[in-house]
């Protein structure tokens, strides 16, 4: 009897990343995998622009989770029922050769882009796995279907996700990082989860925004191409897309209409005309080349104007050097925010990035943490030691605090002088002062000597600790008040220490 049970649609991105996973480390024989609809009514939507921008932001957010894993943005989300019902016409047959016509149905769509609601897909995918290529669906496979559908309704996880259970009660939703996985399958709980709308990390592979006021349909064969080298991105509407170009914009944004041209060239020199500190490649997309038109979208801003008439291997090139211009870009405006002797980010980059991530944190009524950190009589060891010692030592240090950061969006800054700040978003106090604590105990690991010190005879730092809820109370710069006044009574009760603000 399989020890976990897992509720999983074939066309949830989430569902097949897990499903990948679990293959890799061999856990699947544990495994009841049991297939459901989450979202049974699909066909009624699956064709607007919103369900087009929620799979791409679906797909973005797996892959940057799971980059490991193959995946790209299919056409469109299929109707997964039949395909469904089919894998558990298998397993009647053939438990392995079930799993293996799972597996192909899940690359079908989420690695070839295929629609596994098409009949002749599902053929292929019988045949490839050795089974009977005629399928005869009766009534024990839709109850069975039914009582899978009525046993995850039951739980209201309300969520589109993969549900894994195990047998002991505990429960992991979504899609769990590495080492969250194999503690779950250890007997550990968990609380790391990846849920769709909630990634907010550091991605490695360049994005694309694609906006459209007429859908993509007609757009799709250049997306096609692109879909596999780059994270794709489709906002459903202009409000959707001036949110990501505030929050967290592309590298590059692709702008096309049938019929309204004045409207997109107005919108590009919107845009263009607000992103001075790192400028945002545009491209103009047409369906057919226009001079007049062409000329007016490089008065607008635009980097490049495509024409979809040309060959996709022309189009794909011209993008391939928007994004290495734009990865240019971004170096050149990298050294803008790191300080050059630390390699952290500079004071400038703190104030900019504590009040985006206090908007950020305000909007999804969650919480932001803030350490304040000092090196303890760093003074006495720069006079001692001398400048090119103490500069060494700096450089130590932040390194050793960037390592004991784990997200990709914690911020770590040089505030100045040998104080530092670290930015924690989505952050409670108590997670906050652990993570403070573990700063102070690698800097002592490091075991700096540092004779003059009152404290101890090696190179020590002193924490202050502070969380607010933006929606609730304060300003960011309160935060910074009570995350300094809390380092101020760490250094007055005797340093090498950690202390945080009375409450949250």
């Amino acid at each position: 009897m399989a020890r976990y049970t897992v509720y999983a649609d074939l066309n949830c991105p989430f569902s097949y990343a897990l499903h990948e996973q679990l293959i890799s480390f061999g856990l699947m024989d544990q495994v009841d995998w049991r297939l459901i609809e989450h979202a049974p009514d699909l066909d009624m939507y699956n064709s607007s622009a919103e369900s087009q921008a929620e799979l791409a932001s679906d797909v973005f957010i797996v892959r940057t989770l799971a980059s490991h894993i193959e995946l790209a943005l299919p056409k469109k989300r299929s109707d997964s029922r039949f395909a469904s019902l089919c894998v558990i016409h298998a397993e009647a047959i053939d438990k392995t050769k079930a799993a293996n016509l799972r597996h192909l149905l899940y690359q079908a769509l989420w690695i070839d882009g295929k629609d596994i609601s098409d009949v002749s897909v599902i053929f292929e995918c019988l045949v490839a796995a050795d089974l009977p290529a005629e399928v005869d669906i009766e009534s024990d496979e839709e109850n069975t279907l039914s009582f899978w559908q009525k046993s995850w309704e039951k739980g209201e996880y309300n969520r589109r996700i993969p549900v894994l259970e195990a047998m002991d009660g505990r429960v992991s939703l979504g899609l769990p990082g590495t080492e969250d996985l194999l503690a779950f399958f250890k007997g550990e709980e968990i609380s790391a989860q990846a849920l769709p709308g909630e990634s907010h990390v550091q991605i490695e592979q360049q994005t694309i925004a694609i906006y459209s006021d007429h859908g993509i349909e007609s757009i799709w064969p250049l997306i096609s191409s692109l879909r596999t080298e780059y994270n794709i991105l489709l906002p459903a509407n202009l409000n959707e897309l001036k949110t990501l170009l505030k929050e967290d914009p592309p590298q590059l944004l692709l702008l096309t209409t049938e019929d309204q041209w004045p409207q997109m060239l107005s919108l590009c020199k919107e845009i263009s005309q607000h992103k001075e500190d790192s400028p945002l490649p545009i491209a103009l997309v047409s369906h057919e080349a226009d001079d007049h038109i062409e000329l007016e979208a490089y008065s607008a801003g635009a980097s490049d104007f495509l024409v979809l008439t040309r060959s996709p291997v022309i189009l794909l090139s011209r993008i391939q050097i928007l994004m290495q211009l734009k990865q240019s870009q971004d170096l050149l405006a990298r050294s803008a925010r790191i300080d050059g002797l630390t390699q952290v980010n500079n004071r400038r980059e703190f104030e900019r990035s504590i009040e985006t991530e206090w908007r950020r944190v305000k909007r999804a009524k969650r919480k932001i943490a803030l350490i304040m950190l000092d090196i303890d009589h760093f003074k006495a060891f720069n006079d001692f030691y001398g400048h090119l010692a103490g500069d060494g030592c700096l450089r130590t240090i932040a390194k050793a605090i960037s390592s004991s950061i784990q997200r990709a969006h914690d911020l770590v800054c040089r505030y100045g002088g040998e104080e530092f700040a670290i930015i924690l978003p989505d952050t409670d106090l108590k997670g906050a002062e652990k993570l403070a604590n573990k700063m102070n105990q690698a800097v002592k690991e490091l075991n700096i000597e540092h004779e003059k010190s009152t404290t101890q005879r090696i190179v020590t730092i002193s924490a202050g600790v502070a969380c607010l809820s933006p929606f609730h109370e304060g300003s960011p710069h309160d935060l910074i008040s009570q995350a300094d006044q809390a380092l101020y009574q760490a250094k007055n009760a005797g340093r090498d220490r950690v202390i945080s603000q009375a409450s949250e």
